[in-house]
């Protein structure tokens, strides 16, 4: 397998597991840049199911806004996030636009993402918040949500959805992972308003332990295994 015939496969993947996880759903879509190239595959859009998303079906587009691939399925609305990210960012070689339920009501609600526990402690960097609710179908917009964004891991789209970006595909969806399960934790232990977060050092300090490309790896794995599809 080549590496174009690998990235094409872990952009199928990483959309069926972050499906798993209930962070996109019918809309959400993810993309993979492939190293040295101003290519990057796309995951399809609105109405695809996206537990059964193969190879085959993910689209190939050029950071210009061509279309290399088209495999015939639905083009996401909002294909501009990516390529204006992915521009913007040589380091961030894969994207994921999410409608997380639990980080989406955090940004509805105003309140800012702390790191609450051990593998969120990488959100102690900060988290960004993009105030605008609309769909990203325009080149302003798209510019607009990567200058948000800036060099941050993530970025909240307020009454929307988040922005996830990783130097590889297991980083960005160990980051969406967590980003998640902490926005999880943090509404749940901010109903009483006692939600402890971690301190500077103890974020530093977590951080360091597990933020890293030997957890990247695992996380990946164990939900590949999960999200696999029957051969045919």
């Amino acid at each position: 397998m080549n590496i174009e015939e690998e990235l094409r496969a872990k952009t199928a993947a990483l959309t069926r597991m972050l499906n798993q996880q209930g962070v996109i759903g019918m809309f959400g879509h993810v993309s993979i840049r492939i190293p040295g190239t101003d290519k990057c595959f796309i995951s399809p859009g609105a109405s695809t199911e996206k537990s059964t998303v193969r190879p085959e079906d993910i689209f190939l587009y050029n950071l210009d806004g061509t279309i290399i691939d088209h495999p015939g399925g639905l083009i996401p609305l909002e294909w501009r996030i990516h390529t204006q990210i992915h521009r913007d960012r040589p380091d961030a070689m894969c994207v994921c636009h999410l409608h997380a339920p639990a980080a989406r009501a955090l940004a509805i609600a105003g309140k800012p993402v702390k790191p609450m526990f051990l593998h969120g402690a990488f959100l102690c960097t900060g988290v960004p918040t993009w105030d605008n609710p609309r769909l990203v179908v325009a080149d302003d917009q798209a510019a607009s949500l990567s200058q948000a964004l800036g060099g941050h891991c993530a970025c909240q789209m307020r009454g929307h959805g988040s922005v996830v970006v990783g130097a590889s595909a297991e980083e960005a969806f160990f980051a969406c992972t967590f980003l998640e399960e902490n926005s999880q934790i943090q509404l749940q232990a901010d109903l009483d308003g006692a939600g402890i977060a971690l301190s500077d050092d103890e974020a530093r300090d977590c951080r360091n332990g597990t933020f890293n490309p030997r957890l990247f790896g695992l996380l990946w794995n164990f939900y590949e295994r999960r999200a696999a599809l029957p051969q045919i």
